[in-house]
């Protein structure tokens, strides 16, 4: 069941031990999937079933504990993980709460618990529950981890990396051969459908995200799954994926001219691609997202174009984006091993954009890129 071998697992568990020792925490409960996934290696997509909650309870002293419907049993007994209680589930009335008021109780009163409750987490149980345990247990202080969690996952292992460095070498092959394959009067649905076949006959494990958008000169928005629109002479259109291999992300786009496309929309796709390379020219360890943000902007905004989007790019892994974030009040240091999306983006006029994404990862002395370069010029298809 586990992606990973056992010490990679047993190698994160001894950061957090850390982690909660120099923050004073005595326990954190961990519920949300992907942190789930990252301490004890569970691969499953059962998580698509919101009915039962999971808990893995990570003790400062070096214990690790899974509290798991009776339908996961042999599920986590699979991974490295041997400390396991369960309940019978579904349980509407109790599920697992009383298990866990019990684990807690077996720390000193006044223990400092976690959870996850602070941005791009979330309690996967019911929150009615986990206030009730906060009051029926008043004398434990519970407190936000979310933190400590993202400290750790930010710093990609070697094993994260060479997984996240073959789904977006996967992609970008498919991306690559994908405007020999498309064609004028093509619906958005048939290119998307196309892409997604080639990706998957290409070895990446699932297609979580795709969003695809097209319009004359440019287009809208950037979220929206394909439509029946058929593709015609002036159209740009973007496909991006978040598509996974072993759970590990790659997240960026492509843009595809076809037959007449203005100027003014060449222009702003030139003006994208030479901000990009300018921007990653001076990302390294030791600057901030806030510096990235301004590099792009600085390159972006000298005339009169400007972008609505809050943010210009993100982490990501086993999550389609994760902390930190590149925009103006976004002060994260970049480390060795983080691992980033650039995402800077042009609004042309009347409510049109355009969006740029590369993925990257940070080294020593710089960085480098996962997904192959986008082409320079627009790829424009005439038949």
């Amino acid at each position: 069941m586990m992606s990973f071998p056992k010490e990679e697992y047993l190698k994160r568990l001894d950061n957090i031990h850390k982690k909660l020792e120099n923050e004073n925490i005595d326990a954190i409960v961990i519920t949300s999937p992907a942190n789930f996934r990252y301490f004890s290696g569970l691969d499953s997509n059962f998580w698509e079933s919101p009915t039962r909650p999971w808990f893995l309870i990570i003790s400062k002293n070096g214990k690790i504990k899974a509290l798991v419907p009776s339908i996961g049993l042999s599920a986590i007994e699979s991974t490295f993980i041997k400390d396991i209680e369960v309940w019978q589930s579904p349980n509407p009335k109790d599920e697992g709460t009383s298990l866990l008021k019990k684990i807690i109780k077996t720390f000193p009163k006044n223990s400092n618990i976690g959870f996850e409750l602070g941005m791009e987490t979330y309690l996967r149980m019911s929150i009615k529950e986990f206030l009730k345990i906060k009051k029926d247990l008043q004398e434990y202080n519970f407190i936000d981890s979310t933190n400590i969690v993202w400290s750790l996952r930010k710093i990609k292992s070697d094993l994260e990396i060479k997984n996240i460095e073959k789904v977006c070498s996967i992609t970008s092959k498919v991306f690559n051969n994908l405007i020999n394959k498309i064609s004028l009067g093509m619906s958005e649905r048939e290119i998307a459908t196309i892409f997604k076949k080639d990706l998957i006959n290409n070895g990446v494990d699932y297609i979580m995200y795709l969003s695809c958008a097209s319009g004359i000169n440019g287009y809208n928005q950037i979220i929206c799954n394909p439509s029946e629109k058929k593709i015609g002479d002036g159209d740009i259109l973007i496909i991006d994926t978040g598509s996974t291999l072993n759970g590990y992300y790659c997240d960026f786009d492509r843009n595809f001219g076809f037959g007449n496309i203005n100027q003014k929309s060449l222009d702003a796709y030139n003006k994208l691609w030479n901000a990009t390379e300018k921007t990653l020219e001076i990302i390294k360890p030791g600057i901030s997202c806030k510096e990235v943000y301004e590099s792009l902007s600085k390159n972006l905004f000298s005339s009169n174009v400007k972008s609505s989007v809050g943010r210009m790019g993100h982490g990501f892994g086993l999550q389609l984006t994760e902390p930190p974030s590149i925009m103006i009040d976004d002060n994260t240091i970049l480390e060795k091993n983080m691992i980033l999306a650039l995402e800077p983006s042009i609004e042309i006029e009347n409510d049109l954009m355009l969006v740029h994404e590369e993925n990257i990862l940070i080294t020593q002395n710089g960085n480098r890129l996962l997904s192959s370069r986008t082409p320079k010029e627009l790829p424009v298809i005439n038949v």
